[in-house]
């Protein structure tokens, strides 16, 4: 009997009726599954649709319904799950983003804006440990800046400083001539590790102009502080440097680090008593042991005299600055402190020699001129004489510095004088537009001189460029409420 070859097997002829049945079925069951996939393209195609418009219409919680039951039509459910979580989160619906992007991630098919967005989830939901979680697979994926700055912000919340520096070390390895995170790193490593700190500081400044003056003391200061034999001295003086930029966890961290290493550093048990204070714990036991260590102290007397100033004991307070000032006879500092606290006792008269004595100190520093100038504006006393006079000399000193200029200004708006007033204080927002005060008294000017608009808009001003508790941004939003109800 003869056979033919059919795909590659002999098959005898007389069994062809029966290979013609089996040809039968299966192309039988290639109809019916192509029928099958025909009907899940429909519904597919419609819940798409109906996504679409809803997201058209911006109701992002009716698109993510819809995405999800598309993705039980689709061959790639995970893609159109992920895109239905995002939407929930989007519309604020929290819990249902939450459950559609676990599905994917339970399927192993996640994408990095998944597991970011489940990482915002949970850092909503206040868990920041499975924020951190989330964020760090994230990494696995991509690459992103927001991905580390999420990252540094939540490892600082739980207090982990060892990966928040990781995480910063990584947006520089990123972005290497970006300034601000060069910056961020090295003050973050000032707290322990100062000789580190300073390479980056200086890339910073060498990166940012700006940066370069904020930053050309400071790194001075720590260069110096790094060739002292005093072990712990380095740190105590990163510590200073921290607390002058604001950054009072990282000096208390700074400090402590140098008690650690020098136990008996009094300047170091003084500035951690401040740093505490500042961070809202109890400053005072640290300040007085640095007095118990060395009575002789200047940072322990003044700090101590800070403590009982900001408790309202300036009887106790003088005591310490009077004590500081005998270490130091010479002290600018210690000597416009001294009138200070004579002006919140009342004794307003004996409160200008201590400011003027500062100013003899110190003639060329317009500092001192400042604090003079600023003694006869807080008491509105001999403003045409000896306070526009000093006002006047600190100008001269520095022409450019918008906080002299800012000065002479409030002089000439108490002594009604708006035009001379408005003079100083266009000088002061040209040389920096950001300067909140000068935009607290370029409104009031504008009061006077009836000009509602430009007195709104510079109030508004002062509140954006200052920092929302401070007594500028305070003073702001009562003229606000005063003056446009």
């Amino acid at each position: 009997m003869s056979s033919i070859d059919l795909l590659g097997y002999n098959f005898r002829v007389s069994n062809l009726p029966q290979m013609k049945r089996v040809l039968k079925v299966i192309v039988s069951l290639i109809i019916l599954v192509l029928v099958l996939a025909a009907g899940n393209w429909a519904p597919l195609d419609r819940y798409l649709n109906q996504a679409n418009q809803a997201n058209e219409s911006g109701d992002l919680s009716k698109a993510a319904l819809y995405l999800a039951q598309a993705a039980k039509y689709s061959p790639n459910p995970s893609a159109l799950l992920e895109q239905a979580g995002i939407n929930a989160f989007k519309a604020g619906d929290l819990k249902t983003g939450k459950e559609y992007l676990n599905q994917v991630q339970e399927a192993g098919l996640l994408s990095a804006a998944g597991y970011i967005l489940l990482g915002d989830i949970a850092q909503q939901e206040n868990n920041t440990l499975s924020s951190i979680q989330y964020w760090e697979k994230a990494t696995n994926f991509t690459r992103d800046t927001e991905i580390y700055m999420k990252l540094i912000r939540a490892y600082l919340q739980i207090d982990d400083w060892e990966n928040a520096i990781q995480a910063q070390r990584d947006l520089v390895t990123l972005v290497p001539g970006n300034s601000e995170y060069n910056y961020r790193l090295g003050i973050m490593l000032a707290a322990s590790q100062p000789e580190a700190a300073l390479a980056y500081l200086t890339l910073a400044s060498e990166l940012s102009p700006t940066l370069n003056s904020d930053l050309k003391s400071p790194i001075r200061k720590l260069r110096t502080a790094l060739n002292s034999d005093e072990k712990s001295y380095p740190l105590v003086v990163a510590g200073q440097i921290l607390a002058s930029f604001g950054e009072w966890e990282l000096a208390s961290r700074a400090l402590t680090n140098a008690i650690a290493v020098n136990p008996n550093n009094s300047d170091a048990w003084a500035y951690l008593g401040e740093a505490l204070q500042q961070i809202g714990d109890d400053g005072l036991p640290p300040i007085e042991k640095a007095l118990e260590m060395d009575p002789e102290s200047i940072a322990g007397n003044m700090l101590l005299a800070l403590y009982w100033q900001r408790q309202e004991r300036y009887d106790l307070a003088l005591v310490y600055l009077y004590a500081a000032s005998q270490l130091d006879e010479n002290n600018p500092a210690i000597q416009a402190e001294i009138g200070n606290t004579l002006g919140l006792m009342g004794n307003i008269a004996a409160a200008e020699s201590h400011y003027l004595r500062a100013t003899e100190i110190s003639p060329k520093d317009p500092t001192y001129l400042h604090t003079l100038a600023n003694y006869y504006i807080r008491y509105e006393i001999d403003l045409r004489d000896k306070g526009a006079s000093a006002a006047r000399r600190a100008v001269i000193l520095a022409p450019e510095d918008p906080e002299g200029l800012d000065i002479l200004a409030q002089i000439y708006l108490l002594l009604d004088n708006p035009i001379l007033a408005r003079r100083f204080l266009t000088r002061a927002l040209a040389v920096d537009d950001k300067y909140a005060p000068a935009h607290l008294h370029f409104g009031l000017v504008s009061i006077t001189e009836n000009d509602p608009l430009g007195a709104y808009q510079h109030f508004r001003a002062a509140i954006s460029y200052s920092a929302p508790d401070s007594p500028v941004a305070q003073q702001a939003r009562r003229l606000l409420e005063t003056h446009f109800p």
